[in-house]
């Protein structure tokens, strides 16, 4: 996993938007655990919203969030947990975008969650 080091030094060089297609082209590799590809979109979704395309980090968010929710390494309190702060951070970025469609989707996955908790 030499690709994470490399992402990590162009975060570090401010190259947001390479570091994020660098960990897109490898997320699906094989070895890689569900539970740490929660992180890489997590960190995609980061990248995005340094370079300010709100759309792209909110939809790498709820990607990061759904792979939360469906991880079966994860404990179902950390698991939910995950996911909450993955939602909320689509939420806000979906509302910066002003993206209704998305809005209405983080808004209904993150209460669901709270009811179901």
């Amino acid at each position: 996993m030499s690709f994470v080091s490399e992402a990590i030094q162009l975060m570090k060089m401010n190259n947001f938007g390479e570091a994020a297609k660098m960990l897109e082209t490898h997320l699906n590799d094989q070895g890689i655990k569900p539970s740490a590809k929660i992180g890489m979109m997590s960190w995609i979704s980061e990248c995005y919203q340094k370079t300010e395309d709100r759309a792209q980090a909110a939809r790498w968010a709820e990607q990061a969030g759904r792979a939360a929710l469906a991880c079966k390494d994860m404990p179902r309190g950390e698991k939910m947990k995950r996911a909450r702060e993955e939602f909320e951070r689509a939420l806000s970025y979906y509302e910066a975008v002003n993206d209704v469609n998305g809005m209405g989707r983080m808004a209904s996955l993150k209460y669901g969650l709270h009811a179901s908790s």
